[in-house]
């Protein structure tokens, strides 16, 4: 079958003139759950009852696990995210964000408690920043109960920092997203604003300051001469640099989330273009579920699949764009002999693959309704 290679979206960023000193960003629409959301039932529970569930819940997955494989690797990716790493680049001091949650105004597909940070190389948790207060001992944290009511895996927000973690592995970028995570739109890094912005009408300018600031951390050297001396050569240049990088981050965000989303929960809403299929082939959301499948679930050969062969950032980031797609899909294609060998067809393997995560998934939810109804039936008592 032939792989499409998916065409990135367009970004629309409208050229100001050099003296504009506004950044005008249309508010994120506020998201809220659905009525039928899944974690309403926790509301009556206190917060130590809802601990206890969730205790419960982790002590009846470890007893008899639904699928033992695919919840190991999720743990084996939420103990690794413990494992605490320098950071790769420094966001300048006066602009470090007094919060860290990636997305803030994005719909929850999966909650979380850590989010890595991209060009920095560490896993930070959200909200102040500041390290969570651990469970006390016996007791497990309750956001384990809200990700198991989501069809999600316990610790799914862990394993995806980590998994985030191995993926960002082209150290090229890391100064451009220092960058993009200093200059800030209330709670949200200038990437955010920008990736939220792509593909939209909303329109965004860039401080003067802004664009000083990446000409004097950029436009030095062999590099700086491509940047010449104006604003408008700044801004052109700072719009390509983050284009070639969205296609980068992107593609790790979208293989990442593949990864430890139920498949019927969709992408983040800024990663949608990732499971668009068309002309009957696969997306890469697909392709990444086939592709874990036909490696039995093996995290280090995913990655070695998604990273091995993949263009290196462009430098200066800015000269041209990135593409990871043609790397992938050799390795993709590579695997499809073993998938047709082992499952008849590439459309079985791939439903094999969505049928096990969503069997998977349902069986978590039916196993954290059981433990909060247990609680809120012993609150009753």
């Amino acid at each position: 079958m032939v792989v499409r290679r998916t065409p990135p979206l367009p970004t629309a960023l409208h050229h100001p003139a050099p003296t504009a000193c506004l950044l005008l960003l249309a508010a994120a629409a506020a998201s809220q759950q659905p009525a039928d959301d899944p974690t309403a039932s926790l509301r009556p529970l206190s917060p130590a009852r809802q601990a206890a569930a969730a205790q419960a819940l982790l002590a009846d997955l470890a007893a008899t696990p639904p699928d033992a494989a695919l919840l190991a690797v999720v743990r084996g990716l939420a103990a690794d995210a413990e494992r605490a790493t320098p950071e790769r680049t420094k966001v300048r001091g006066s602009k470090r964000a007094a919060r860290t949650v990636e997305f803030p105004a994005e719909p929850e597909r999966l909650p979380r408690r850590v989010d890595y940070r991209f060009g920095l190389g560490v896993i930070a948790a959200t909200g102040d920043g500041k390290a969570a207060a651990k469970p006390p001992a016996g007791k497990a944290d309750p956001i384990v109960l809200r990700q198991a009511l989501l069809g999600c895996a316990p610790d799914a927000d862990k394993a995806l920092a980590a998994l985030l973690r191995r993926l960002d592995a082209d150290t090229g970028g890391d100064a451009f997203a220092a960058f993009l995570q200093g200059w800030r739109n209330g709670d949200e890094s200038f990437y955010e604003a920008l990736d939220r912005t792509a593909g939209t009408t909303d329109s965004v300018f860039f401080y003067d300051a802004m664009l000083d600031d990446f000409r004097g951390q950029f436009g030095k050297g062999v590099s700086g001469q491509r940047l010449g001396g104006g604003l408008r050569t700044a801004h052109d240049a700072l719009h390509a640099a983050f284009l070639a990088y969205r296609q980068y981050r992107g593609f790790r965000e979208a293989v990442a989330w593949s990864l430890l989303l139920p498949p019927a929960t969709p992408l983040p809403v800024r990663l949608a273009r990732y499971e668009a299929k068309a002309d009957g082939a696969y997306s890469l959301r697909e392709q990444v579920l086939m592709a874990s499948e036909a490696l039995d679930h093996d995290v280090d050969a995913v990655v070695a699949a998604a990273l091995a062969d993949a263009p290196p950032l462009p430098q200066p980031v800015w000269s041209a764009a990135h593409d990871p797609y043609p790397a992938w899909t050799a390795k993709f294609t590579a695997l499809q002999a073993g998938m047709i060998e082992r499952h008849g067809s590439t459309d079985a393997c791939l439903q094999h693959a969505q049928r096990r995560r969503t069997e998977l998934a349902a069986a978590l939810r039916s196993r954290a309704q059981a433990a909060v109804a247990a609680a809120a039936a012993a609150k009753a008592h």
